[in-house]
């Protein structure tokens, strides 16, 4: 007798675990990289407003994952973890950009010999509201902009940001509320 109920495809947590019990590894991260590839280079561009240096932490995201999916424990999904990789990758990419700027940036910039045409996805930062909450967010602390991306930007819960950035989840969660005001008084033309 034949069932009429049609079979859902396997969540990639569950097809990724499934391939790490079996010690495939490199099926588990093909699985992570199509399921939350995406995702993750957004984000990484959301905070670091840099699409060359996004693609790095997003390529170094993915090889440390590779090299440490052995190890992995299971005490959070595949994703928190990835995100996690994802969080202490971009800290670390802030602070060397930090130093690098402090000792080598020029006074005054050189001209780009690229287009000069805004990129398609550029043009859509660069209308009205969108600016200021761009600009709202890069005026907010690391931990807070991750924090406020995590939430609203990728749709975690304070649990899940609280497992990425190794704190307890009310901290997180009065982060994002303390960052709220601000970002509305950006929209609400309070900051432009």
């Amino acid at each position: 007798m034949h069932s009429s109920v049609a079979r859902l495809p396997p969540h990639p947590e569950d097809e990724a675990r499934e391939a790490l019990a079996r010690g495939d590894h490199r099926e588990a991260l093909t699985v992570l990289m199509q399921a939350y590839g995406r995702d993750l280079h957004r984000h990484c561009y959301q905070v670091l407003r840099d699409r060359d240096l996004a693609d790095d932490i997003h390529q170094t995201v993915f090889v440390q994952a590779y090299r440490d999916l052995p190890g992995f424990a299971g005490r959070s999904s595949l994703r928190t973890w990835l995100y996690g990789i994802a969080r202490h990758r971009l800290m670390d990419a802030m602070k060397i950009g930090t130093r690098w700027r402090r000792r080598f940036v020029r006074a005054e910039p050189l001209p780009d010999a690229v287009d000069g045409g805004p990129r398609a996805d550029d043009a859509l930062v660069d209308s009205g509201d969108v600016r200021a909450l761009v600009a709202a967010l890069a005026a907010l602390s690391l931990d807070s902009r991750i924090a406020v991306l995590l939430r609203f930007a990728e749709g975690m819960t304070f649990e899940e940001i609280g497992t990425v950035c190794g704190e307890k989840p009310a901290t997180v969660q009065a982060r994002v509320a303390r960052a709220l005001p601000r970002l509305r008084a950006a929209l609400s033309g309070g900051e432009r």
